[in-house]
């Protein structure tokens, strides 16, 4: 054989080697990638159902927010219901204290 030959061969040899050190590092890099897709995925599935679960909360609070808008309506009803009440109280206690106001002027009258 002659030196062009062997520096033929070498040459090819060293752009084999090269070329299968870039194939694993394109192997390992290509690994990497769709390990990180993957972590990504599942951050992206995790921010997914922390999502549904609070818009499931915020369903449940705003029904209770409703809830607790009824009762408060209803209690104001009553109160009102009571306060008019109250009113007519006082108003017939007070007609009962100018009648007795005016059975006491009368007795001692007489």
């Amino acid at each position: 054989m002659g030196l062009a030959t062997d520096l033929s061969l070498d040459s090819a040899s060293r752009l084999g080697l090269v070329g299968a050190g870039l194939h694993v590092g394109i192997q390992r890099a290509m690994g990497d990638i769709r390990r990180e897709q993957r972590r990504e995925a599942n951050a992206v599935a995790d921010v997914a159902a922390r999502l549904r679960e609070a818009r499931l909360g915020q369903v449940a609070a705003l029904r209770r927010a409703a809830a607790a808008e009824a009762r408060a309506a209803q209690a104001e009803e009553a109160a009102a219901g009571a306060q008019g009440e109250l009113e007519l109280l006082r108003e017939a206690l007070r007609a009962e204290k100018r009648r007795t106001a005016a059975l006491m002027s009368l007795g001692r009258v007489a």
